[in-house]
């Protein structure tokens, strides 16, 4: 994913790498953003983590239905499923909200791309044998719908859609982790080609997030 084009960088500091660099934004964003940011770069998941462990080749194996894989295509669809989850839980705290009308079609197109892979890498895992991963949705549903951002959900005004943005673009450099270990280590042609995907998506959502903030 191209990370947008820096105009001041937010460090979190105590948090890990992956949450603890919020791609820049605009000066006046930061500072409305700052105060609110660390938790919600703490609670957000750690879906990126187990593709990041190792991009070395894999023996390949062949499922009943005849696909040819291998462990990182295994973990590739677990962990973007994870993250997808992830996302979703976002998109979730706009139901409701006052938004600016760029952010209302963006979430309808980052919807409907987040349904199809989520529906695609359920489908592997499940036809390769593997375990579908439980997500961020599953532990809110299981704790009477009290939802993992607590600080994104709680934000008013237009401090929410600044604090949303921040964690949608953290969200974002998790995905092209991900992908970025599957284009590297993946057997299956179709897994590969999604990571391809995502990293595409990324780019574009980066680019339209970066013009709703400057």
């Amino acid at each position: 994913m191209r990370l947008i084009e820096p105009v001041s960088t937010l460090r979190v500091a105590g948090v890990p790498a992956r949450h603890g660099s919020i791609p820049a934004m605009h000066p006046s964003v930061v500072r409305r953003v700052a105060a609110a940011v660390v938790p919600v770069a703490l609670v957000l998941g750690t879906a990126a983590c187990t593709a990041e462990e190792s991009a070395a080749p894999a023996p390949r194996q062949t499922a009943p239905n005849g696909d040819v894989f291998n462990a990182a295509d295994a973990a590739f669809a677990s962990d973007l499923l994870k993250q997808r989850a992830e996302e979703f839980a976002l998109i979730d705290l706009t139901v409701g909200r006052t938004l600016d009308g760029r952010l209302t079609s963006f979430l309808d197109d980052a919807r409907e791309v987040r349904a199809s892979e989520v529906d695609t890498t359920t489908r592997w895992l499940t036809d390769w044998g593997k375990e579908v991963p439980r997500t961020v949705r599953d532990h809110a549903s299981e704790h009477s719908g009290a939802h993992p951002l607590p600080e994104v959900e709680n934000a008013s005004g237009s401090t929410f859609q600044d604090v949303w943005v921040a964690a949608w673009l953290a969200e974002l450099e998790d995905s092209d982790r991900i992908a970025s270990v599957e284009e590297k280590a993946g057997a299956n042609a179709d897994a590969r080609d999604l990571a391809e995907a995502v990293d595409a998506t990324n780019d574009d959502e980066a680019d339209a997030l970066e013009d709703l903030v400057g």
